[in-house]
């Protein structure tokens, strides 16, 4: 005949109290303890970042500073274009100039080149 079972106390779900190390209770321990120590990098790892942030932030503001600056200066004038007027009309004076075609030809097309 077999041994009558005897119920589990409440809240002890069907676990018997051990003598000796809960191998469960140092897995959890130490998961515990490994969070802790990444959270504590991570929070290095933040003020490291925050500390670049501010040195951004303080060459954003300076380039705003010199922007400002620059545009509330006085502009200089645009200077002359060197060289020839594109909007007048020069006279060019092809006599003994190489030609192609007839001399009374109603168009007279000079071409200018530099060979350097």
């Amino acid at each position: 005949m077999s041994k009558p079972k005897t119920p589990n106390p409440p809240g002890n779900h069907g676990y018997q109290a051990k003598s000796g190390v809960d191998a469960l209770g140092l897995a959890t321990l130490a998961g515990v303890v490994g969070l802790l120590m990444i959270s504590f990098s991570n929070l290095r790892a933040i003020d490291g970042i925050k500390d670049e942030l501010d040195e951004i932030e303080d060459k954003v503001t300076q380039a705003a500073k010199v922007q400002v600056q620059a545009q509330a200066a006085p502009a200089t004038p645009p200077a002359k274009p060197r060289g020839p007027d594109p909007e007048k009309a020069y006279e060019i004076k092809l006599a003994g100039s190489p030609t192609k075609g007839p001399a009374k030809a109603p168009v007279t097309i000079a071409e200018f080149s530099d060979f350097q």
